[in-house]
């Protein structure tokens, strides 16, 4: 296992097109780390310069506190696992695995040991004499990466290597890449973006958007405290509404809403009195309550349409001058029109730090 650090990376394919903008990010050693953004964020770009595939414009690249910046690919101990599984069609599963080995010029029982502990640890050393065309995709996929880890790499990265799968094989490689990684005691940086994919199994993730680093944190933390709006909306649906700062205490701040006045977590960032901020509420954390009753954060509405989906319902309700969205679990029968009243707990109120 060794940690990542990069500091003042910035990377340009032309002049005035910068891809990357003086990235500063660690990547702690063990971890399940994903780098997550819409496509063209620089994303991809992130991980060929920790491949060695490209070099950046400015800054340096460390691993346990090793500068490569300059290094080959081939020297810098990292495995690699692609979008489209990069196998070789005339070799057996097992030469495909030992493909690495061979490069590195590692003969004999110890390449034989390597191949067979790698495809154990895929469960797929049943394969090892049949070649690639026979096997599904995410039999592949598990081959692609027995042959990136078959030479025990310090750090594996993984270029958004379920997205050629189809819904069903994704949701069970998940848990199997992140056994995987964990299994073999690897960091591990993986591209995606899948939200999902990301919130599944990441220990922490980086938010990337046009070429800067948004936020960077666990998957809950990005979920439930978001910064930005951007981060926001890319890890999920919510609601967003101006406010203004009343008063700042220890934990909570006052707020005055479109909806009354309310009170929510202390964020992250300052914040005074008189502050204008947009503030967030996750579709889930509007919760409908008995109308007619007292609650704090309370505030009445009409519901005007709604989805039926079995174990839950998505309602559309009608406060002020706003739609606010509603996902409700064990949803009762609710006629249009009628009136609601929704609560949100002060924690699930959250303020972001973008204007």
């Amino acid at each position: 296992m060794l940690n990542v650090e990069l500091k003042g990376v910035s990377k340009s394919y032309s002049p005035g097109k910068t891809v990357l903008q003086m990235l500063d990010l660690n990547i702690n050693a063990g971890e399940l780390f994903f780098l997550l953004g819409p496509s063209g964020c620089g994303k991809t770009t992130l991980l060929r310069l920790l491949a060695g595939f490209l070099k950046p414009d400015t800054g340096t690249i460390f691993f346990a506190e090793r500068d490569i910046t300059h290094v080959a690919p081939e020297r810098r101990d990292t495995g690699m696992v692609f979008q489209n599984y990069a196998l070789w069609p005339h070799m057996s599963i097992f030469d495909n695995v030992a493909f690495g080995l061979d490069t590195r010029n590692i003969r004999g029982d110890e390449r034989r040991r390597l191949v067979h502990e790698a495809l154990v640890l895929v469960e797929m050393e049943e394969f090892a004499e049949r070649k690639p065309a026979s096997l599904s995709g995410g039999q592949q996929q598990r081959v692609a990466l027995a042959r990136a880890l078959a030479f025990r790499p310090k750090l594996l990265l993984l270029d958004e290597p379920l997205s050629n799968l189809d819904a069903k094989l994704r949701d069970s490689m998940r848990s199997e890449i992140r056994r995987i990684c964990k299994s073999a005691g690897l960091t591990a940086i993986y591209v995606t973006h899948d939200r999902k994919e990301a919130l599944s199994m990441a220990d922490r993730i980086a938010i990337l958007n046009q070429g800067r680093l948004e936020q960077v944190g666990t998957p809950e933390h990005l979920y439930r405290r978001p910064l930005t709006r951007f981060t926001a909306e890319f890890m999920g649906q919510a609601n967003f509404f101006p406010v203004t700062v009343n008063t700042v205490g220890h934990d909570v701040c006052v707020l005055d809403t479109p909806f009354g006045t309310m009170r929510a977590a202390k964020p992250d960032f300052e914040v005074t009195a008189g502050d204008r901020l947009t503030a967030m509420v996750r579709t889930e954390c509007l919760r409908p309550t008995q109308e007619g009753t007292s609650h704090d954060n309370a505030f009445s509405g009409r519901l005007k349409a709604g989805s039926f989906q079995g174990e839950n319902s998505v309602w559309e309700v009608s406060a002020g001058d706003y739609l606010l969205n509603v996902l409700e679990a064990c949803p009762p029968h609710r006629e249009p029109e009628s009136g609601i009243t929704l609560q949100i707990t002060p924690e699930h109120l959250v303020l972001l730090g973008d204007q």
